[in-house]
């Protein structure tokens, strides 16, 4: 197995990358941007009608907050031919404030449509990212020849409602947070009620104890 050199890249993507721009190569690399679509994980108090996918035009931004999950889509779309396979990643500069690729590392011979990212924001701040913006890199290599067990399944072209259920809230370190609070707050209202409740029953039994105790302990005391 041999990784495509820039020149390589440079000759080969126009095929293969859609749309292609040789000013993206760097260091043996393909920089691909992202693209129209995000869908975040909710936040435990995101509204029913509010979960569900963002959709980005020129220079908008969508930030990740800290502990959610996120899918990305890719501006372009990408054909690997049959005797090639690429590996993918995120770029250095998001890796450094927290984001993580969750996702496959490759793509398979054969595959031909955009790339959805998994991602988690494993850093302590908002994750901004533009349309357009370059957050991932892909590498080819060659096989020692076509593959016999090429992908034949149709690459994504969106973010599907099949992904996306998935990492929900039920995933999101916030709502396991706010979840564990939920729960905190039971646990001290139970406490709260039963020591109320043997309260009610100490100051019942007493008041109904009282009278008979004094009948008897009363002859003692003379």
């Amino acid at each position: 197995m041999s990784f495509w050199s820039s020149q390589t890249l440079k000759s080969r993507l126009p095929d293969l990358i859609e749309p292609f721009d040789s000013n993206r190569i760097e260091s043996a690399a393909y920089e691909l941007c992202l693209g129209e679509e995000v869908y975040i994980s909710p936040l435990p108090d995101t509204p029913q009608r509010d979960r569900k996918k963002i959709f980005l035009k020129e220079r908008e931004t969508v930030s990740i907050p800290p502990g959610q999950f996120a899918f990305l889509i890719t501006l372009e779309k990408i054909s690997v031919p049959e005797n090639a396979i690429a590996f993918i990643s995120i770029k250095f500069g998001a890796k450094a404030k927290g984001l993580i690729n969750v996702s496959g590392f490759h793509v398979d011979p054969g595959y031909k449509g955009r790339l959805v990212f998994a991602v988690y924001n494993a850093g302590p701040l908002n994750f901004q990212m533009q349309y357009g913006e370059r957050l991932f890199s892909m590498w080819f290599a060659d096989l020692d020849g076509s593959d016999e067990r090429v992908r034949k399944k149709n690459g994504f072209d969106s973010i599907l409602p099949s992904i996306i259920n998935g990492p929900d809230s039920v995933s999101s370190l916030p709502s396991l947070i706010k979840r564990l609070d939920d729960m905190d707050k039971k646990v001290e209202s139970y406490s709260t009620k039963q020591a109320f409740f043997w309260a009610i029953l100490f100051a019942v039994t007493l008041a109904i104890a009282k009278p008979l105790i004094d009948k008897i302990v009363a002859p003692w005391l003379g």
